[in-house]
């Protein structure tokens, strides 16, 4: 009868256990791994969104823009290149854009041959600057990097669908980022090009 009754516990214990739950056997510990793991699987399930949706457009994108520049001319853009560097207002702003534009991330300093030695390393330091803030309106630019935008526009679209913010935002705030980007580019530019001047100035290096 005590062999008997041993058995019965043991399987009433075994029961109760298969009825407590993982996060009460394992308590704050679960927890955290629980919530851990959670943010990757959000992140796979943004992955999984990209991969059906912008990164075939994506593709697309980048193929009609090389197609682009083949039609219009390689030395057509690089005269393009050439005008624009000549004076700061153009070198810091409407070169990194062109550059990028066309040549998009890295390719696109290759553009600072057209320049003299003393703004190669401003026009260097406008261009980087430049390869995030193009994406909001063209991503094929940097589609290496783009999910530097692509979380912002993950969590703007969310704000849309709830109506905290008004919609196509993503739109307004992309447009702005292109602005201010380009307004970076210049006052990184002109400011790169004083320090070079000095450092070379300060070592005997004539530019």
């Amino acid at each position: 009868m005590v062999a008997q009754a041993g058995a019965t516990d043991a399987t009433n214990y075994a029961a109760q256990v298969k009825t407590v739950g993982q996060d009460e056997q394992i308590g704050w510990l679960g927890l955290i791994g629980k919530h851990f793991i959670g943010v990757f699987q959000k992140g796979g399930e943004t992955f999984a969104g990209f991969v059906t949706g912008i990164i075939p457009t994506l593709v697309v994108l980048m193929t009609a823009f090389y197609a682009v520049t083949e039609i219009v001319g390689e030395h057509r853009v690089h005269g393009i290149a050439q005008a624009a560097g000549r004076i700061a207002l153009t070198r810091y702003t409407l070169l990194p854009l062109i550059a990028v534009f066309f040549l998009t991330n890295p390719m696109a300093y290759t553009f600072g041959t057209f320049l003299e030695e003393k703004h190669k390393p401003a026009f260097y330091d406008s261009a980087v600057s430049f390869v995030h803030p193009i994406l909001g309106l063209f991503p094929h630019a940097n589609a290496g990097e783009y999910f530097v935008w692509g979380g912002v526009l993950v969590a703007l679209t969310s704000l849309e669908k709830a109506g905290t913010v008004p919609a196509n935002y993503h739109v307004t705030v992309a447009i702005w980022y292109f602005i201010v980007g380009l307004v970076v580019c210049l006052l990184k530019g002109i400011l790169t090009e004083r320090i070079t001047a000095f450092l070379a100035r300060r070592q005997g290096v004539e530019l």
